[in-house]
């Protein structure tokens, strides 16, 4: 079963101006003027037209089908069905107009852009860019080729075919890279021609270049264009950028082509507008010369090869047509040099990059990153608008925020989308039924686009008080005045020109027979006769403009006067005040002096304190190695200190051990020796009974117990003070030892 839905734009233009209307308060008269302005602006929707790119072979299935001149139904192809396996269905989408793929480029461009270039004549703005997939045709409808020429150069032709005659001398208009412009004098702008023809970019453009976007007359359909003022003079500004990676470049700037391009910044100018600040404006005089430059430019433009486009756009391409007039002095040849009565119109001419699938396209690295860059613009360019069309159809809710400045080019025509201008969209749409997913994005947002209303500015035109249609009175005099120069009459040569342009018309006049003759002589009369009466008229006004001149003159000379003594006193103040300043230089040098030299004692005391640092970090350095050797020492000492007093604490207990032991057996000896000497005193009685003993040569032995435990309790006391006395009491008590058995052997041997 076939669903078919059909959508089409709401028109919301009553409701935007009672909403504008509603959040103005209105007591002030400025705010009331203000609304009234503002309903006399005129409010009209963004203007979308398709376009269909052929296909590439009549075996390719194609997901469009066309009904009439503005209705067009998306079919979800077979190939689709059986993917998703979904049902099938149509949606049907509303265009402006709709130009199939047997459309040539002039039915484009006489529906689409002509009005346009006819509103820029008329000052005012216009805003159209190319939207679509990759590979739908795009810069083909903006700049087409060599035999089929694009939107661009036909905007161009057209353009200079209508201002041709009317065209002021270059650098006249020069821009004050503000996003305006000023009027020079004839002698600057002669200077600035002179300047021009020395420079190598002018040397450049007079080369003949065969490119294929050259226009040629036969090719160009002759269009007579709508709103021209004979009474103004007109100058063509073109610029040309391009947003790669979210960042804007000028395609123009001075230099080799292989030159790396400089980023440069959007700035808002005096009246609002944005502009990219830094690009190079370039002044032309003919399509051919325009189209030269835009071809200098398009070889700086960022291309690149994909699986679905050979040439794939990697940024996005903005075209500027800027139309500078200003009305022509009372002669209708020199530019009057009030720039209030300046009128700049411009015309953008946008080549959208296409949006892209990385699972199509493959893309990998530089081209993947680009793709993305692409896409997020675009998503914020549907934001936007989305936004955009949310705040003008809910009136009483709070509006939203428009991220204009999440994208450069946003950022970049956000005074359109404000409602400064025409804006008109040229959705490209590539038939086949590969592309269908991509297509019905596309169709959304042209839809979606439809929806959003646009206010028409009227640009504010100044009245000089000059009289319409002099340019061409003062041109069809100039023949008659020339003629007049060359005789020898003087009165003939103080001809007044405003005869020429307030003059009756010369009667006509037979001479065939005398009475024609006479008749014919009287009506030439009676024609001379008001003739000399306009001309007394005339002289007499003259006259009196000559008064009021002169009476000006003298008003003038006296204020002349008045300034030259304010000139001559703000001279004198002037002077006073050179002298004061160089007297403040002076001290300032001084001051500079005196700073610079502190400055340098400065310097020199951080150096010293940076030496001063160094030698500490080196002295504390060599503090913690010490410290870290005494640590180390210190450890080494504390094993050895556990050391000994763990070997004298064993010593003390064998010591004691051995105490105890000697004093067990010093017990058992006195016992043995107290009856040994009760047994000798026995033996001693019966042998001095039995034989007399010599008691001149016997001495008695000392007890060897006594002395050992006197000589154990010094080694012991040494000990506890810290000296070491252990191997001299070991061979003291060696000694000892053997001494006391000596002399006990030698006591027993005397004994």
């Amino acid at each position: 079963m076939v669903n078919s839905t059909t959508r089409t734009p709401v028109k919301v233009t009553k409701l935007v101006q009672q909403r504008e209307l509603r959040t103005q308060p209105l007591p002030s008269s400025k705010q009331t003027e203000k609304a009234s302005n503002f309903l006399a602006k005129t409010m009209e929707p963004v203007q979308v037209f398709c376009r269909l790119k052929p296909l590439p072979s009549d075996g390719d299935l194609c997901c469009v089908r066309v009904i009439n001149s503005t209705k067009i139904i998306l079919e979800t192809p077979f190939q689709v069905l059986d993917n998703k396996q979904a049902a099938q269905k149509e949606t049907q989408y509303v265009f402006k107009h709709i130009f199939e793929s047997q459309a040539s480029q002039q039915n484009i461009f006489s529906a689409v852009a002509q009005p346009m270039v006819e509103s820029l004549i008329r000052g005012h703005n216009g805003l159209l860019f190319t939207y679509g997939v990759t590979g739908s045709g795009k810069t083909y409808t903006m700049t087409g080729d060599a035999n089929h020429r694009g939107i661009m150069p036909r905007c161009l032709d057209t353009l200079f075919r209508a201002i041709s005659d009317y065209q002021a001398k270059k650098f006249i208009f020069k821009s004050d890279h503000l996003n305006s412009f000023e009027i020079q004098l004839e002698a600057d702008a002669r200077s600035d021609r002179h300047n021009e023809n020395n420079q190598y970019f002018k040397r450049e453009l007079k080369r003949k270049y065969a490119g294929p976007l050259t226009p040629s007359q036969g090719s160009c359909d002759l269009t007579s264009l709508q709103g021209i003022n004979k009474d103004n003079m007109y100058a063509v500004f073109i610029t040309y950028v391009e947003v790669y990676n979210n960042n804007v470049y000028d395609l123009l700037e001075e230099g080799n082509i292989q030159k790396t391009l400089q980023s440069r910044i959007i700035r808002e100018d005096a009246n609002h507008n944005m502009f990219v600040h830094g690009v190079r404006e370039i002044e032309i005089k003919s399509a051919e010369e325009a189209i030269e430059i835009f071809q200098t430019g398009q070889k700086r433009k960022r291309m690149g090869h994909t699986l679905l486009n050979a040439e794939s756009s990697r940024s996005h391409s903005v075209f500027n047509i800027r139309l500078v007039q200003a009305p022509a002095n009372c002669q209708g040849e020199l530019v009057s040099p009030d720039t209030r009565t300046i009128t700049i119109g411009q015309l953008s001419l946008v080549d959208l990059a296409g949006s892209e699938r990385s699972s199509r396209t493959k893309n990998t690295g530089l081209r993947l990153r680009e793709a993305g860059n692409i896409n997020n613009s675009l998503m914020t360019l549907r934001t936007c608008l989305a936004y955009l069309r949310e705040n003008q159809q809910q009136i009483n809710a709070a509006p939203k925020m428009i991220p204009y400045r999440d994208s450069k080019i946003t950022h970049l025509f956000k005074n359109y989308f404000d409602g400064e201008g025409q804006v008109s969209m040229i959705v490209c749409i590539n038939p086949r039924a590969e592309d269908y997913d991509e297509n019905a994005q596309v169709m959304k947002f042209a839809e979606m686009a439809q929806e959003v209303q646009i206010v028409r500015a009227t640009p504010i035109k100044y009245n000089l008080g000059l009289a319409s249609g002099r340019g061409k009175a003062n041109k069809t005099c100039k023949t008659p005045v020339s003629n007049l120069n060359e005789l020898d009459n003087a009165e003939d040569k103080n001809f007044d020109v405003n005869v020429c342009i307030l003059g009756l018309s010369f009667p006509e006049y037979k001479i065939d027979t005398p009475a024609q003759a006479e008749s014919s002589i009287q009506e030439l009369t009676q024609y001379l006769l008001r003739r000399t009466e306009r001309r007394k008229v005339l002289r007499n006004d003259l006259e009196s403009k000559f008064d009021r001149l002169r009476l000006h003159l003298t008003q003038m000379e006296k204020e002349n006067l008045s300034l030259n003594c304010k000139l001559a006193s703000l001279h004198t103040r002037y002077k006073e005040e050179l002298d004061r300043s160089c007297a403040l230089e002076s001290k300032v040098r001084v001051h500079e002096n005196s700073i610079h030299f502190l400055n340098n004692k400065v310097k020199r005391r951080e150096r010293e304190i940076d030496d001063v640092k160094r030698q500490f970090k080196h002295q504390q350095t060599l503090l913690d190695k010490k410290d870290e050797e005494k640590g180390k020492q210190k450890k080494t000492l504390n094993v050895k200190l556990a050391v000994e007093m763990d070997k004298h604490n064993r010593l003390r207990e064998c010591d004691n051990m051995r105490s105890k032991d000697e004093n067990l057996s010093e017990e058992s000896s006195s016992t043995g020796q107290s009856s040994a000497i009760e047994s000798l005193r026995i033996a001693s009685g019966t042998t001095a009974i039995s034989t007399p003993r010599n008691t001149k040569y016997w001495t008695p032995r000392s007890i060897r117990g006594t002395d050992v435990v006197d000589r154990r309790h010094r080694r012991f006391l040494a000990s506890n003070e810290g000296l070491c006395l252990h191997d001299g009491d070991d061979d003291d008590d060696n000694d000892d030892d053997d001494g006391g058995g000596g002399g006990g052997g030698g006591g027993d041997d005397k004994y």
